[in-house]
């Protein structure tokens, strides 16, 4: 055994096993650090590990069987060992072993630290703009600290990894919008451009930021990596970028260092204690961490199985770690669409509305006790005060979170739906006024802004802007639905027909909400035939919806009679959602009414429908 160790050290097999190893190792180090950046499919990186993988053998069986001499390769046994030069060879090959060596050492440090101690972006892998990429973003519409987060790419071997890429971008993109002088595109806008094959400058034209960061996971049960670009849409250049190869366990910090980066690269305001405290993840269990990514990536969509499942992870999130406030506040969020017969996920529990406000409460009540941070807890409170229909007192809470997030859409969201419920017209026109540039360039903003204007009655300018609104967002459903009822709210029939075809288009059959939207357009054009038979379509516990189509009837005191159970129940909250509409009319509510009072609130008297269905005729 001895002399056959002496004679693989003596042709130099150990020495090329060492070379050939250290060197596969770099160049998958280097490939998987560049080729993201040209969006090559994961396979690419597969095949060469395999390929570098299968050559060893060869490598070994070469060196063994041939030797290197001053007069080329030839075979072992025909070489005078006298005049063997191996002893040279072995130098030359330690010497290349050791420039490796220090490429590695590089590569390791690089890793490490990256561009952690740059102040301002940095050019590291840097490439050359994309000649076929359009002209650069309007710069009247877009300011130079946008940014759009889109979904990270799942390169694992196994392709099972998107839940942890969708969550990990939406959580970052989640820390940058609490960068108060940064303007952060909303998921609702950034995620459709999921697998696009369009160039980034264009893709950044389309959402008005002037940056986008674009990333890639590749994940194994004992390893991650993450590598991550931030692009100025101008032109395609590579301002600054990280990999992270880390264990498993690394996971938060990873997250938690991206978003630290990526604001220091966009030269944002804050202080290092204010970006550290902005990209808290809440908890350092990796159990708890995991099961709430998993949750935050199924609440994506407005899938109702997606939805409970979502729920059931970030469940197990605040079990895990009970200091979890995230993980708290989203479970929360969970029972508080349940007591909303308003919105489209709601009625997924047969639970009592008194035991869906105990729940609410119970995690609601945990995430204040627990958050990250103080303004974290104001937007929690917030949330609170709504459930308890304090309307006063969510609506100042919702303007100081947005006084410290001016780009949180959630805040928004609540602001105006808050104020347009406590009758506040002239608050509500002032944040629409305030967001109206930005809605031209964010989709969830453009969703905001048309669905609460035409209920503070500015009924032609709301459906004006309704009109470039269209212009922007073509193509999206929820957008289009806003659009239509603005613009029958102005009595535009003729266009809102064109409308509406594209949304139905756009739309499936099985979806929710499918029916409200052609019953409109058939009261609006005198068919009320139509729009009868569509309420006879409509399940009867569809609450929400069947109201709808009885207001368009002029069926008032059955739409009334229908939301009676939630007066009689003492589910105050659920009647409270229809204070946005403005044909609604609380009346025959006494708890509503008290709330009212409470708040001080001077609603206006009910607004009639100037699209509903014109009379049914009487019978002879």
């Amino acid at each position: 055994m001895s002399n056959f160790l002496t004679e693989l050290k003596r042709r130099n097999v150990i020495r090329m096993a060492g070379l050939y190893l250290v060197g596969a190792w770099l160049l998958v180090q280097i490939a998987e650090t560049l080729l993201p950046i040209f969006h090559t499919p994961g396979w690419v990186l597969q095949a060469l590990v395999v390929l570098l993988a299968l050559g060893l053998l060869p490598a070994l069986v070469f060196s063994w069987v041939f030797e290197l001499t001053p007069e080329g390769l030839k075979h072992e046994r025909e070489v005078d060992r006298s005049q063997s030069i191996s002893g040279h060879t072995a130098r030359k090959l330690d010497l290349a072993l050791t420039v490796l060596l220090l490429g590695v050492g590089a590569m390791l440090l690089w890793q490490m630290f990256g561009t952690r101690d740059a102040a301002a972006p940095a050019t590291s892998l840097a490439t050359a703009p994309d000649a076929s990429a359009p002209a650069a973003v309007d710069s009247q519409n877009v300011t130079d600290k946008s940014i759009a987060v889109l979904p990270f790419a799942d390169f694992s071997a196994g392709g099972d990894q998107g839940w942890f890429a969708d969550g990990l971008a939406e959580e970052i993109l989640n820390a940058l919008a609490r960068t108060p002088d940064l303007l952060v595109s909303a998921r609702t806008s950034s995620f459709r451009y999921k697998g696009s094959e369009l160039a980034i400058p264009q893709i950044a034209k389309e959402l008005g930021v002037a940056h986008v960061l674009e990333g890639s996971v590749r994940s194994t049960p004992q390893r991650i990596r993450v590598t991550a670009q931030l692009i100025r849409a101008a032109d395609g250049f590579h301002l600054w970028s990280q990999t992270y190869d880390r264990d498993v366990a690394d996971m938060i910090e990873i997250q938690e260092d991206l978003a630290r980066q990526i604001a220091v690269a966009m030269q944002t305001s804050m202080d290092p204690a204010a970006l550290s405290a902005m990209a808290e993840v809440g908890t350092r269990s990796v159990e708890a961490y995991q099961a709430y990514i998993r949750g935050v990536a199924k609440g994506l969509t407005l899938d109702a199985a997606d939805f409970n499942e979502a729920y059931r992870y970030f469940e197990q999130a605040r079990t895990v770690d009970p200091n979890f406030a995230a993980a708290h506040a989203r479970a929360a969020d969970f029972w508080l669409t349940q007591l909303d017969p308003t919105t489209v996920l709601s009625n997924l529990t047969p639970e009592t509305p008194e035991r869906i406000a105990q729940l609410f409460s119970e995690r609601i009540d945990l995430a204040i006790a627990h958050a990250a941070n103080a303004i974290d807890g104001v937007g929690y409170r917030a949330q609170k005060a709504r459930r308890d229909l304090h309307l006063r007192e969510a609506i100042e809470l919702a303007r100081a979170l947005l006084a410290e997030r001016p780009g949180d859409s959630d805040a928004i969201e609540l602001l105006l739906a808050t104020a347009t419920q406590a009758s506040d017209r002239e608050l509500a026109t002032a944040v629409l006024d305030d967001i109206w540039p930005q809605a031209l360039v964010r989709q969830e903003l453009a969703f905001s802004h048309v669905n609460y204007a035409h209920r503070n009655l500015d009924l032609s300018n709301a459906a004006d802007q309704a009109q470039e609104l269209l212009q922007r967002w073509p193509d999206q459903p929820a957008i289009l639905y806003q659009i239509h009822r603005a613009l029958l709210w102005d009595r535009r029939v003729e266009a809102a027909a064109a409308v509406l075809a594209r949304w139905q288009s756009l739309r499936g059959n099985d979806e929710a909400w499918i029916s409200i939207p052609p019953a409109r357009q058939a009261c609006a054009e005198g068919r009320r035939a139509d729009a009868e038979a569509i309420l006879a379509q409509t399940p009867d516990g569809d609450i929400s919806q069947r109201w709808h189509l009885l207001m368009l009837l002029g069926r008032t005191r059955e739409a009334a009679e229908l939301l009676q159970p939630l007066e009689r129940d003492g589910n105050t909250f659920a009647l409270a959602g229809f204070l946005v509409y403005p044909q609604f009319d609380p009346a025959p509510f006494p708890s509503l009414l008290r709330i009212l009072e409470r708040e001080k609130v001077q609603r206006p008297p009910p607004v009639p429908l100037p699209f509903a269905c014109p009379p049914a005729e009487a019978k002879q």
